[in-house]
């Protein structure tokens, strides 16, 4: 039997605005994520992150936690949680997204600035994400 999946998205803010906690964050999430079963997608902002993460239930939830407990984040707020049949990135064990390549259409997250995002529009940007990988 497949363990249940589950979807997560978060929006927090940056505490370390360096390359190498961004590198940090990286490295450890392409070894931890696949030996978990976790995939995602992180967009990194000018002062936020936004992230979607999925995989089994209980992995999902116990980094999530691991998240709002990391000093590289503060303020972190969970957008939208669900459940799934499939996973939307599959293959990333942590894709950061070049999401200022794209014009989104609202200043503020065009200028990296993702606290205001709502859950629909975040769904909806990790949507899109999806589509122009193929």
């Amino acid at each position: 039997m497949q363990k249940r999946l589950k979807q997560v998205i978060y929006v927090s803010e940056k505490t370390d605005k360096s390359s190498d906690s961004l590198t940090d964050i990286y490295d450890i999430s392409q070894k931890n994520n696949s030996e978990s079963g976790i995939s995602g997608c992180l967009l990194i902002g000018s002062d936020s992150y936004l992230q979607l993460l999925e995989g089994p239930d209980s992995e999902v939830k116990k980094l999530y936690s691991k998240i709002e407990m990391d000093s590289r984040h503060k303020k972190v707020k969970k957008l939208f949680e669900q459940h799934i049949e499939e996973k939307l990135f599959p293959s990333w064990s942590m894709k950061f997204a070049p999401f200022k390549n794209i014009e989104w259409g609202n200043k503020e997250f065009d200028a990296g600035k993702f606290q205001t995002i709502s859950a629909a529009v975040a769904l909806k940007v990790f949507k899109s994400i999806r589509e122009m990988i193929g």
